[in-house]
């Protein structure tokens, strides 16, 4: 993906959100993978059901991330030309990036044995990664490159009372309803889709308008938010223990999903606040911010998740009543796989830069 100079206070929101989808990952696919808070499997006991909240605290920012890379880029695209040759462009480039590292990890697991390389669903998922839900937020991120020219327009045919109105409608049937009666939507691609835009439009109205006091009413947005949302996540968790009806454990993550109306709230806050953040341009923030849909590539793709969480960290593991010992280890290894993906993506970086160097002396020579 292209990163421009720019300044770097959303390049570090980009960080600080990408971090973020990481630990979520690790309570999603690692330390609650099994249990009924988030696949109805086995049931939370009473003796971790402390810990089970717990874990859903470090996770619930995971959605919230989601909707600020796409509020980050309607932030920085509503403006932009709305020529087909730039939007190819942007599609060719987030092409090349999810089937290079697709299809790499599909070869180094069959190397290492970590999978069985004559699986049909797992070679579909490699070789066609945005046919077979691979990578779900890559596949909504290429359908919103093909819309956002369209957005564009609307956009900016409007009056800013229109828009405002636009994103209050969308967000009522999106957010408010399925917060209040959390089984009203079924929940698919084309509601991610309903939602991309929907953040994207957002921010696209955060960079074209100014709020009165936006980053003091940000801060207190954000706050007031994730309170109410460890509130309710808690009354359920608690709800679950003391009646011992897993049904309540079941529906409270439902409270930071990509429709909470709670995510997106602090989410909108975030931007918000960070709008507001001068940080000038910091090269190291910006280069970090480049390499961050290459960590989620990484680190998400189907076979890794079960390799780092599963297989190499046995994260289930840490689903006890030692609460310290999850917040010790979650701490650790999720900055360390962040890491590790980042300079592994830095390295891409460097290479694909290199062969379009190359490409085009030889055109010059041609």
């Amino acid at each position: 993906m292209n990163y421009k100079e720019r300044n770097s206070n959303f390049e570090l929101l980009r960080i600080i959100a990408m971090l973020l989808i990481v630990f979520h990952h690790s309570i999603f696919h690692g330390v609650l993978a099994y249990s009924v808070t988030m696949w109805q499997g086995t049931p939370v006991s009473d003796q971790v059901w402390v810990t089970t909240f717990v874990g859903e605290l470090i996770a619930m920012f995971g959605k919230v991330a989601v909707a600020v890379f796409v509020m980050i880029s309607g932030y920085f695209l509503v403006n932009s030309s709305s020529s087909w040759k730039k939007s190819l462009r942007k599609i060719f480039s987030l092409v090349i990036q999810v089937y290079f590292y697709s299809m790499v990890i599909y070869l180094v697991g069959a190397h290492f044995g970590w999978i069985n390389p004559k699986d049909l669903n797992t070679i579909r998922q490699s070789f066609l990664p945005f046919f077979y839900n691979t990578y779900w937020f890559a596949t909504e991120y290429l359908l919103l490159y093909l819309v956002y020219p369209y957005l564009n327009a609307l956009i900016h045919s409007i009056s800013r009372e229109q828009h405002r109105n636009l994103i209050l409608i969308v967000s009522v049937f999106s957010t408010v309803v399925p917060t209040i009666f959390i089984h009203f939507t079924n929940y698919n691609s084309y509601g991610n889709l309903v939602m991309f835009v929907l953040y994207y439009i957002i921010g696209g109205y955060i960079r074209l308008y100014t709020i009165e006091d936006e980053k003091k009413k940000g801060l207190l947005l954000t706050i007031g938010s994730i309170l109410l949302m460890v509130g309710v996540i808690f009354w359920h968790d608690y709800m679950g223990r003391i009646t011992h009806n897993q049904q309540y454990y079941g529906n409270s993550f439902a409270y930071a999903e990509q429709n909470s109306l709670f995510v997106l709230l602090v989410a909108l806050g975030t931007m918000m606040f960070f709008k507001h953040i001068s940080l000038g341009h910091n090269k190291i923030i910006n280069t970090i911010a480049a390499t961050t849909f290459g960590v989620y590539l990484i680190h998400d793709n189907p076979i890794m998740e079960q390799v780092i969480w599963l297989k190499w960290l046995k994260m289930p593991a840490l689903l006890t009543p030692n609460i310290g010992h999850l917040l010790i280890a979650v701490g650790i290894i999720c900055p360390a796989i962040f890491i590790i993906c980042s300079l592994i993506d830095f390295i891409r970086i460097k290479l694909f830069n290199w062969i379009v160097s190359i490409s085009n002396r030889i055109k010059k020579i041609n």
